[in-house]
């Protein structure tokens, strides 16, 4: 091969190569171009389009915790007792429901318990009267069960939006020999727990 033959097939080899390497950069360029997370874009014309399209390295991602709401309606009853209602067993004939409406998002259940052994006695009233002269039932006539300070399961779910509430039948029982004239309140506490 003469040297002139030789210096051109020489000087090609080095285009060639070169050419690779720009080629190399360019693609190597391009992916990086495409793995960048594009937060922003433009509109315009009235296509109304973005462009370039908002793209997200990262997929969203959502933490869900255990999600559970109680609503107790209404939050205080007020009873008088009349003369039919002393020493019934099933407690005073008229009484207010009490409405409990869960949200949640798994298995729940509501304890219930009196927040102490005794009745809050004023104006001359009973102070000894024991917290089961509260009973409780989940329908209006049927079984009852007497309130204690100790927590009781009063009724279980499941997962839900709320409906339909679950109505509580609270009622006193009042007695002819031991229950003085006067004032008498219990506070009850509604426990949600989940399992």
């Amino acid at each position: 091969m003469s040297p002139g033959a030789r210096d051109r097939a020489s000087a090609l080899v080095r285009f060639a190569v070169a050419s690779l390497a720009i080629w190399a950069a360019l693609a190597l360029s391009t992916a990086a171009v495409a793995a960048q997370t594009v937060l922003t874009c433009s509109v315009s014309g009235q296509s109304g389009k973005c462009s370039p399209t908002v793209t997200l390295d990262q997929p969203a991602t959502m933490v869900n915790p255990a999600l559970l709401r109680l609503t107790v309606s209404p939050t205080a009853s007020a009873y008088t007792a009349a003369t039919t209602d002393m020493d019934q067993a099933t407690g005073l004939a008229t009484f207010t429901p009490i409405s409990l409406t869960v949200q949640a998002n798994r298995a729940w259940t509501i304890q219930v318990n009196g927040n102490a052994a005794f009745w809050t006695a004023s104006a001359g009233a009973w102070a000894s009267k024991p917290v089961s002269d509260l009973i409780w039932s989940l329908t209006p006539a049927g079984p009852t069960t007497a309130m204690s300070t100790t927590a009781t399961t009063l009724t279980t779910g499941s997962a839900g939006p709320g409906s339909p509430s679950v109505s509580v039948y609270m009622r006193p029982i009042a007695h002819w020999a031991t229950d003085k004239p006067g004032s008498y309140s219990m506070t009850v506490t509604f426990t949600m727990t989940t399992p």
